[in-house]
């Protein structure tokens, strides 16, 4: 809606993990560099961390999209299943036929040979597990043990866990400890710093095509990391409503009144005042009906020309 308005070619604040917006600061370059390393080095066991919203999915697109052909990858976004489901999944997306596979140990052998042929190929295989702190404690030793696949020279399969700070400490239990120490590559994706989070919204900004970098002011960019805490998907979702709030109200520029107004929406602040004032309103009613029930006593006690007070014996 607010595209023309602005001369955006694209929506710039858009919440999907598109590789062309990529906001690549000191520690999302410092991630990918990482995550770069482990793939072309074949390492066997790679963590990276970080808060939701952090980018950890973006940066795991963006790697992918950066993959020549010597490497298959496996991903897989939602790691809640059983053993058997997660393992049928990873052939699946292989492309190893699974449908006449009934048991984990056919599953296992089907798998063993083809990164036994991917390894003779000099094909380099990697499963990639998104939201990796929801997987049950099962399944966790189970993607250890995946990565006892191995010749007498390489690992052949190598495995990137992508989690919420939470994977830290679920790893740091006594039976994760052989997991712990099979990882090679570990890394933790901080939020963005305000300078980090200004420079990212004048990047979204110059990637949608826009002529006008000053669409949100500096009390505006403080307000939006005031409230975001420098987390990328936080920003978006400010600014993208913000663009509309202007659009709506014909503002060129994005001062700190509408991200404030747009926090609140955010936030359900708005509705819960909204209640409040409903509450207020029928409290003050109630009182207009008592003082007017004592005006109309008084004017009758004063008509009978008795005290007020006997009118209630």
């Amino acid at each position: 809606m607010y595209r023309t308005f602005y001369g955006f070619k694209e929506r710039p604040f858009e919440i999907t993990p598109d590789p062309n917006f990529v906001y690549l600061g000191e520690i999302h370059q410092e991630a990918l560099a990482h995550l770069t390393y482990a793939v072309r080095e074949g390492k066997g066991f790679s963590v990276i961390t970080g808060e939701a919203g952090t980018g950890k999915t973006t940066l795991v697109h963006m790697l992918l999209s950066r993959l020549n052909g010597n490497v298959r990858t496996s991903y897989i976004f939602n790691p809640i299943m059983d053993r058997a489901d997660f393992l049928n999944y990873i052939c699946d997306d292989l492309g190893i036929e699974s449908k006449g596979l009934k048991s984990r140990g056919q599953s296992l052998t089907a798998l063993h040979t083809f990164l036994l042929g991917c390894y003779e190929r000099d094909e380099k295989v990697f499963l990639i597990i998104d939201e990796a702190q929801s997987l049950e404690p099962g399944l966790l030793q189970e993607v250890r043990l995946l990565t006892n696949l191995e010749t007498s020279k390489s690992k052949l399969l190598h495995v990137i866990l992508l989690g919420q700070p939470e994977l830290n400490r679920i790893m740091k239990q006594h039976r994760f400890r052989a997991l712990k120490q099979r990882i090679n590559v570990r890394y933790h994706l901080r939020p963005l710093r305000f300078k980090e989070t200004k420079e990212y919204i004048l990047h979204r900004l110059k990637r949608a095509g826009s002529r006008n970098l000053s669409i949100f002011d500096k009390g505006a960019i403080k307000e939006i990391y005031g409230y975001s805490k420098g987390i990328p998907r936080l920003i978006n979702t400010v600014c993208d409503n913000a663009l509309l709030t202007g659009f709506s109200l014909e503002e060129n520029g994005i001062g700190k009144a509408i991200i404030r107004d747009v926090i609140r929406n955010l936030e359900g602040l708005d509705e819960a005042n909204g209640e409040r004032r409903g509450i207020w309103s029928i409290l003050n009613l109630f009182l207009l009906l008592i003082l007017l029930g004592l005006i109309a006593h008084f004017i009758i006690a004063m008509h009978f020309d008795k005290p007020i007070f006997n009118l209630w014996r």
